[in-house]
């Protein structure tokens, strides 16, 4: 498969499945998350007091109209900045509008790939739970306790973690220490691809190998589904990003987050 044609599909799962977390967290109101589709050309999100484009330049040349169209719906949602995630192989269009609006280079990600027809899957000690009703809410906390960098757990974090758990298309692990949930994560599947995102353990139980059986649990249940490849987005030189290389994914592409001027 070509690598632009699994560029579109990588992106197309992580835009999807925040349109369908924000339509889902619509549903029971107060939540201020909001949306932009571009036809055929991308998808803005506004998520707090950030706000993302994703997909862009993949599909069709993105023109001056569509991102004045962007900004003006960013400043209308009262955020200063739009952030702008560019995939190396989009189109030159996006590139050069983002040159003449004055955009500027906010940090990178990295894109990790995982062919699962070729990976073989170590015999592993099924110690992962599936999460459900009865163990959904430990599960978030243990996401949120996870995520915590100041150390206080943040209500939104764990209505985050629920309302993608809510979603049909996601399935959501939980690893215990114990009687402890001390980490989890998510699986999403679209078509014959699947995404590892929202993965977290709890400070105290690093270094334990947990995330190793998160994504080994998850990479057999993205085969059971019928996924062709795995992908997951890590940041730049990461404990995460070296364990994705260690367990096999390669590291597909990187991408540019930019940023707007203040949108005033």
């Amino acid at each position: 498969m070509r690598r632009l044609e699994l560029a579109r599909r990588i992106e197309r799962i992580k835009a999807e499945g925040t349109s369908a977390y924000i339509r889902h967290r619509k549903q029971t109101p107060p939540y201020e998350g909001s949306e932009l589709i571009v036809e055929n050309k991308g998808h803005v999100f506004r998520m707090g007091t950030t706000s993302f484009a994703v997909g862009f330049g993949l599909n069709r040349p993105t023109s001056f109209y569509d991102l004045h169209q962007m900004e003006k719906w960013v400043r209308g949602k009262n955020v200063s900045r739009l952030h702008i995630e560019v995939c190396p192989l989009a189109d030159m269009s996006l590139i050069r509008l983002l040159q003449e609006r004055n955009y500027t280079l906010d940090h990178f990600l990295d894109v990790w790939l995982l062919d699962v027809n070729t990976f073989v899957l170590p015999d592993m000690a099924h110690t992962v739970e599936r999460v459900h009703a009865d163990n959904v809410n430990e599960w978030a906390r243990a996401i949120a306790v996870g995520f915590a960098e100041t150390g206080t757990v943040m209500q939104e974090t764990i209505d985050t973690a629920k309302g993608f758990y809510a979603l049909p298309e996601n399935e959501a692990f939980l690893v215990r220490e114990g009687e402890t949930a001390v980490a989890g994560g998510i699986l999403a599947v679209q078509g014959r691809m699947g995404e590892l995102f929202l993965t977290s353990t709890i400070p105290a139980y690093r270094g334990k190998g947990y995330q190793t059986q998160l994504v080994l649990e998850r990479i057999a249940a993205a085969k059971a589904a019928g996924c062709e490849y795995v992908t997951v987005t890590t940041k730049v030189d990461t404990a995460s990003g070296r364990n994705m290389e260690r367990l096999g994914f390669i590291p597909f592409y990187q991408k540019a987050v930019m940023k707007s001027p203040i949108l005033k």
